[in-house]
């Protein structure tokens, strides 16, 4: 009986060692998921109850520049008739958006960047400014997007109640929200599916827009200062540039996106549906109380977020070393 000769497949070394970066960037892209996530979440946690103030400054509508809007005035009130303890509001909520919201934009924003050199063959450049907003937006978009009924709980648990919270504790806001939107919905004559997720997805709209704004501004300023300063020699690689490119960045964000911020907590807060739109909240807060408006809570807003900047990125890059990661 003849034997017939075994054949031998040999893999070319070239694909074996395409397979095995392939896989290496694979489980580096999901490592830096996990780093924004971590950075995000610990600086979130340290600036709760800077963000506390700032949502109850957003939600007042008094006239602009009032002494009684002043976050200190509004942080000492709650101090004094809520308790210390009420400036750790809505944390919990807090740390389940930055998981989802900050993990992606945050944490995908490389993977984007990646994927659209490559599909432009090298046409938008990894020094232009027109791929980094691009890929900032397109991480923001999908983050901001699927966070939003944490962002929305946050929020409320977050915002004043004379006669104390409704809600005791992230569970039972999730619940009661979705509750109150089928009830809506049924009453109707609507499915109360769709209603339940229509009052979690409440903002949504402007959710996305404000992370556009502010990862487009935070995370491609970080990006540009830190290539611009390494480039002219300026700054070389480590703690000192990450905190001068972050500490700008801060700044710049706090900027773009505060008035985003404010028509987005109105309309996330807006039980009474006084808003019809995020284009309706815009034209009701430039008619009743001005341009300025738009900035209420723009001191915390800048405490809060340039505190959150600095220490994201710090801990983030950080945590890249860890990983064994090159720096951003």
């Amino acid at each position: 009986m003849t034997s017939v000769p075994a054949t031998l497949t040999v893999t070319p070394l070239e694909e074996k060692v395409s397979v095995v970066e392939e896989k290496t960037q694979d489980s580096q892209y999901a490592l830096k998921f996990a780093g924004a996530a971590i950075s995000n979440m610990a600086s979130s946690a340290f600036c709760n109850p800077t963000d506390i103030v700032k949502v109850r400054q957003q939600l007042r509508t008094q006239t602009p520049g009032a002494r009684g809007n002043a976050f200190w005035s509004v942080g000492v009130d709650m101090a004094r008739t809520e308790g210390v303890l009420s400036l750790g509001g809505g944390i919990s909520a807090s740390m389940l958006r930055e998981l989802v919201y900050s993990g992606i934009r945050m944490g995908t924003y490389e993977y984007f960047k990646d994927t659209l050199h490559d599909a432009s063959n090298g046409a938008l450049t990894r020094e232009g400014l027109t791929l980094k907003i691009t890929a900032a937006s397109i991480a923001a978009t999908i983050g901001s997007a699927l966070a939003n009924p944490a962002d929305l709980v946050k929020v409320r648990m977050q915002a004043y109640y004379p006669n104390g919270s409704p809600y005791r504790n992230m569970r039972h806001a999730f619940a009661s929200i979705w509750q109150d939107g089928a009830h809506k919905a049924v009453a109707a004559g609507a499915s109360p599916m769709s209603g339940g997720l229509q009052a979690l997805y409440r903002g949504v709209e402007a959710t996305t827009i404000r992370g556009i704004v502010l990862s487009a501004t935070q995370i491609c300023s970080y990006d540009q200062i830190k290539q611009s300063l390494k480039k002219r020699g300026v700054m070389q690689e480590g703690v000192p540039l990450h905190f001068v490119a972050s500490t700008f960045a801060g700044f710049f964000c706090s900027v773009t996106s505060n008035p985003v911020d404010v028509v987005k907590v109105r309309l996330m807060n807006d039980k009474t549906q006084q808003y019809k739109g995020a284009f309706d909240c815009v034209r009701q807060v430039m008619v009743n109380e001005g341009l300025f408006g738009f900035y209420k809570g723009f001191g915390m807003c800048w405490a809060r977020l340039g505190t959150h900047t600095i220490l994201t990125f710090l801990i983030y890059e950080r945590i890249r070393y860890l990983f064994g990661i090159e720096a951003m």
